[in-house]
């Protein structure tokens, strides 16, 4: 049972110590120290296992791997989300026109999983080798072919790394990510954000690191306010390309599908050169703030990405403007494989 606390699973408390009350109270004995460890083990067990069913992800028809779980964290759990990123003292940033996050690996982060009890259960959840894992076994299961692989598996899980959210430019980002695929290092980036009006996100993809995305919705938006997370594919047919482009222009895509923020809604996908997405502008009038946690299983090296036996590697597009990693532009070229 120890060991079921330690991995976030559920327990056998129920045939035990619930054995044990139900015994107790059909001979009349109390059972009050019984009792007590039971519903402490409940308590538990309600804090880990069930903070979020992934049970529920089923795929969705689009051009890159998608899954999506409608009320896979409940209600009462969302509620207490928002309630600590809405009690936050302080964000690491303002984005996109009127997103503040608060992100993994700052000084600010940890003082918030400090006093957010319920972030720092789904924090820990999610930092885990153990629920990767899980999430990586049903992308498996779910798509099994004609689907983008990873071509180079992690050498290991690391807890505490995350991708450093500081200023660089191309040529500094360029000697950050390296130039030897091999053998990378896994880790979990992610923030808890609320965003107000007028924020919005353009048609892209996510940094060359990143092999899957997820989105938590923790409150629901009409689909008139806008808020909604948004996924394109390249208007022209063709099986393969040449490249993909990080920033595509609006007039070359088309929408594939639109998802208006459901509270307790989880989103995943594999972060793959065509994974284009963005967010629709959010409107402020008469609904609540777009409270959301975002965050990637990510590389400390780029992906190299494989589709029908077609290799794609990143190059990262010359600027020597200083800014943040999500920023910068960068292109996924075809390298034929023989």
């Amino acid at each position: 049972m120890a060991f079921d606390i330690l991995y976030k699973r559920k327990t056998e408390i129920d045939f035990i110590s619930g054995e044990v009350s139900r015994l107790g109270k059909n001979h009349e004995i109390p059972t009050p120290l019984n009792d007590l460890m039971y519903k402490m083990i409940k308590v538990k067990e309600g804090m880990y296992s069930w903070m979020i069913n992934i049970g529920k992800l089923k795929k969705i028809k689009t051009n890159f791997p998608v899954l999506v779980a409608k009320k896979a964290i409940p209600i009462n759990i969302c509620k207490k989300l928002i309630s600590e990123i809405n009690s936050s003292k302080s964000f690491d940033d303002m984005i996109m026109g009127g997103r503040s996050r608060i992100n993994k690996g700052s000084k600010n982060f940890k003082n918030y999983l400090k006093d957010s009890r319920y972030s720092l259960k789904l924090f820990k959840k999610f930092n885990s080798k153990i629920f990767f894992k899980k999430v990586e076994k049903i992308f498996k299961i779910r798509f099994k072919e004609n689907t983008w692989i990873n071509l180079n598996n992690p050498k290991s899980f690391n807890p505490k790394k995350f991708t450093p959210k500081r200023k660089v430019n191309s040529k500094e980002l360029k000697k950050l990510l390296g130039n030897n695929y091999r053998n990378p290092i896994l880790n979990l980036d992610i923030d808890f954000s609320v965003s107000k009006g007028g924020y919005r996100l353009r048609p892209h993809r996510d940094d060359v690191n990143r092999l899957y995305n997820f989105l938590i919705y923790l409150t629901d938006i009409p689909k008139k306010n806008g808020g909604s997370l948004i996924l394109y594919k390249k208007k022209s047919k063709k099986n393969i390309r040449k490249n993909f482009r990080r920033f595509p222009k609006d007039r070359e895509l088309k929408v594939v599908k639109e998802f208006t923020p459901r509270q307790g809604t989880v989103i995943f996908f594999k972060s793959t050169p065509n994974s284009y997405h963005g967010v629709k502008r959010f409107k402020e009038f008469n609904c609540p703030k777009r409270f959301f946690i975002y965050g990637s299983y990510a590389f400390n090296k780029p992906v190299i990405w494989s589709f029908e036996n077609n290799n794609y590697f990143p190059t990262i597009i010359p600027n020597k403007k200083r800014m943040l990693t999500s920023f910068h532009d960068s292109n996924y070229l075809l390298k034929k494989t023989v």
